[in-house]
């Protein structure tokens, strides 16, 4: 091959990562800001409600009205409950301060907030504790799962969901089932953005990323990744791979 194919190619491969990093920067600051909408004006305005409705509880109850009185502490137990959710969702939309604790609480909220909102039974397991991974793994680790999730109850229509994660000598994985209707016959020719940003955060952070349909129905989506040790995190600050 010449020299200048491949310069040219070489060209093409940084123009395209570059592009990857633009798209999830975009998408990044997005999310950044509906989580700052959900939280400074949903959970505020909600909260406002929560608060008359406490005030009308204790009115009620204060006047001899059992029936009223009950319905209300049925209405602010019911705000507070969709406040709390709220709130996760804004959570999980927003990445500032992630580290691997909040790795496993926001995976532990993810299922629990599926859920709640979906009908489909979700749960998280966490087979080995993984050390510190720094904020940029953990948050792509947090989208890819994600983004799984939302495929499996949007497209596969699931209503079981497992998300596991677990941590060895050097390595972790990250796995998604389901029990949905699994993939289309020729998936591979038409994936999405959202597969193709689930593999780019894959390959962000050292990993890949696998996408399989188990053996009788359903999808396992699979990223496994390595376990830096603090001096390689720090040499891997400067690569720009972007969160969020």
């Amino acid at each position: 091959m010449q020299r200048e194919q491949i310069e040219a190619i070489t060209r093409d491969i940084g123009q395209q990562e570059i592009l990857e990093r633009e798209i999830l920067a975009i998408a990044s600051r997005e999310r950044q800001r509906i989580g700052r909408e959900l939280h400074d004006g949903l959970c505020q305005s909600l909260a406002g409600l929560a608060a008359l409705a406490a005030a009308l509880w204790r009115s009620l109850a204060a006047s001899g009205q059992p029936s009223p009185a009950a319905a209300a502490a049925e209405l602010v137990r019911l705000l507070n409950e969709t406040i709390g959710e709220a709130r996760d969702l804004a959570r999980g939309l927003s990445s500032i301060g992630l580290n691997s604790a909040d790795l496993v609480g926001s995976l532990e909220s993810l299922a629990r907030n599926v859920s709640a909102a979906h009908g489909a039974f979700c749960t998280f397991v966490e087979d080995n504790p993984c050390p510190d991974l720094g904020r940029e793994t953990t948050s792509h680790l947090v989208r890819i799962a994600q983004e799984a999730v939302r495929n499996a109850v949007s497209h596969g229509r699931a209503d079981e969901i497992e998300i596991r994660l677990a941590c060895t000598a050097g390595s972790g994985l990250l796995s998604i089932r389901d029990n949905g209707v699994g993939l289309p016959e020729k998936w591979r020719d038409h994936d999405g953005i959202g597969l193709y940003t689930m593999d780019y955060r894959a390959r962000a952070i050292g990993g890949s990323l696998t996408v399989e349909p188990q053996a009788r129905r359903g999808v396992m989506v699979a990223c496994a990744f390595p376990l830096l040790s603090n001096y390689e995190r720090q040499e891997s600050i400067g690569d720009a791979h972007l969160p969020g």
